[in-house]
């Protein structure tokens, strides 16, 4: 097998370097199933790292020294695989524990919550993840999956949440949708915080792949008059590049919050928004 590092044109450089990792590792043994990081990628999981530690399992649990960087984890997978783009892969939750061990928090939360938007792994699916998680000796990232919400529709979009959520204020509500007094679908709110008397902080996440070009900037130009018209919503927006930064963004939300006397809201209100 030769890799002959060549470029596609529709695929984004770093997916280009996982797949290349998840397929050095299943063709170096043929008969082997994806496992951990590999496996996440297979079934489609979003935001995982650059660089993926290639590791597979051989039927029946059987050992083989590492090759070409690649290394076989012993573990018997009869009855825990499913197979994805022809070949034998890790059953979600069990993929989610395995790579426990080797992902950040961060990286492991923007995994479970890109598969449970994409429905590829539900709540239930969750109870299953904790309970091999702790099995697996893992207690002390059990907290981890308290933080998955299937709501965030990008890695972005959890990654802010998470930073809120360090920094102390959780969001109220995630994806909610604003309207006005007509009904009017106004927009949706990637993250908000209700900051009493009917009003609220809005954070929108811009990906670049969703907000570059002309046309949807000036959408998101008009929806944003629309939400502010009446004076009831803060809105800010940030990008990728913001959260390279991250003490900005939660220095600035922080602010508003704490202006407002902000605390969690138990009961959101319904009405307008």
């Amino acid at each position: 097998m030769y890799d002959t590092h060549e470029r596609d044109a529709a695929m984004h450089v770093f997916d280009q370097e996982r797949w290349r990792a998840v397929w050095l590792a299943l063709k170096t043994y043929p008969r082997s199933a994806a496992v951990g990081e590999i496996a996440l990628m297979m079934h489609g999981a979003e935001g995982l790292p650059r660089r993926l530690n290639p590791v597979v399992a051989l039927p029946g649990g059987t050992y083989a020294r590492p090759r070409a960087g690649v290394r076989v984890r012993q573990v018997d997978l009869r009855g825990h695989t499913v197979k994805v783009h022809g070949r034998q892969v890790a059953r979600a939750p069990l993929a989610l524990v395995q790579a426990m061990r080797t992902l950040s928090r961060d990286s492991w939360v923007k995994c479970a919550d890109s598969l449970m938007n994409k429905r590829v792994i539900r709540a239930q699916d969750l109870v299953e993840v904790r309970s091999l998680a702790r099995r697996a000796g893992l207690v002390a990232r059990l907290h981890w999956v308290g933080l998955v919400d299937g709501r965030a529709e990008s890695p972005l979009e959890t990654e802010a949440r998470l930073r809120c959520i360090d920094a102390g204020f959780p969001p109220d509500d995630l994806q909610r949708e604003f309207r006005d007094d007509d009904g009017k679908l106004l927009g949706r709110a990637d993250l908000a915080w209700h900051l009493g008397g009917g009003r609220w902080l809005i954070v929108e996440i811009d990906g670049g792949a969703f907000h570059s070009s002309d046309d949807q900037l000036g959408r998101d130009a008009v929806r944003q008059n629309d939400l502010l018209e009446d004076g009831s919503l803060i809105v800010f927006r940030f990008r990728s590049a913001h959260l390279r930064q991250p003490q900005g963004l939660t220095d600035r939300i922080g602010r508003v919050l704490n202006r407002s006397g902000w605390h969690p809201a138990r009961n959101l209100p319904s009405g307008r928004s």
